[in-house]
């Protein structure tokens, strides 16, 4: 995709508190209607986000809050294609290597059965791309979605 144009829906400041979790879920439902995307492109994102917002609070904040920026913006390439990019950027305790939090394996989870460690992987399948870059104070993620099918596109 050649980008042709970035348009910025939000830019904010989140605390990783149940707050900060409900403004997260708003930006998803927003940005959604604003596209007017089918309902399984809309469950994806707000899936794909609540899952690394719930990672952030509970492991790298040890569910006593702290701060989130997030940015969305839509990418819209030279061929009309739109992907909606999010980022979000945590202060928690850097992650050096994302695949020690890769969770259970999916495959396993006939014969053992578990609750819990499939969020990576969840957002891993709902997203286009999921990227991750530890930082000197903290960690960046990065999702891209997909977006090309509309309501009543027929696609």
């Amino acid at each position: 995709m050649t980008l042709d144009t970035k348009k910025t829906i939000a830019n904010i400041h989140l605390s990783g508190c149940n707050e900060g979790l409900s403004v997260l879920q708003r930006l998803a439902k927003e940005s959604c209607e604003e596209v007017c995307l089918d309902d399984i492109h809309s469950n994806r994102i707000a899936v794909a986000l609540d899952e690394l917002f719930a990672n952030i609070h509970a492991h790298g904040y040890g569910k006593k809050g702290g701060n989130i920026e997030c940015t969305a913006n839509w990418l819209l390439s030279e061929d009309k294609r739109c992907k909606l990019e999010i980022t979000l950027r945590d202060f928690a305790p850097v992650i050096a290597d994302i695949s020690s939090c890769k969770g259970v394996c999916p495959e396993s989870l006939k014969e053992h059965p578990v609750a819990g460690g499939l969020g990576m992987h969840l957002i891993g399948a709902t997203t286009e791309k999921f990227e991750h870059t530890p930082l000197d104070d903290g960690n960046y993620w990065r999702l891209l979605f997909n977006v090309e099918k509309h309501k009543g596109s027929g696609s």
